[in-house]
């Protein structure tokens, strides 16, 4: 939780996830609220179902080696 926060579900999510035009309704889900709350990026292991995905999305090695290379420009740029 030092990293993440955790994005609102309400009722405006859940119907926006109604028609996010993904194959499973909980995926929509996390994509409505995480674009809801304009979130960076969405962490899964399953990222071929967030093929319609208009938020980036990153299996947890990507985003581990994303984190490591924004780390490491920015102590470059010091």
């Amino acid at each position: 939780m030092a990293i993440f926060d955790v994005a609102c579900v309400d009722r405006g999510v859940l119907v926006s996830a109604l028609d996010a035009g993904f194959a499973d309704y909980e995926d929509a889900v996390l994509h409505e609220a995480g674009r809801a709350d304009s979130v960076a990026a969405i962490v899964t292991r399953n990222g071929k179902d967030f093929d319609g995905a208009t938020i980036p999305v990153f299996d947890p090695n990507e985003l581990l080696a994303a984190l490591v290379a924004s780390s490491q420009t920015k102590a470059a740029e010091r």
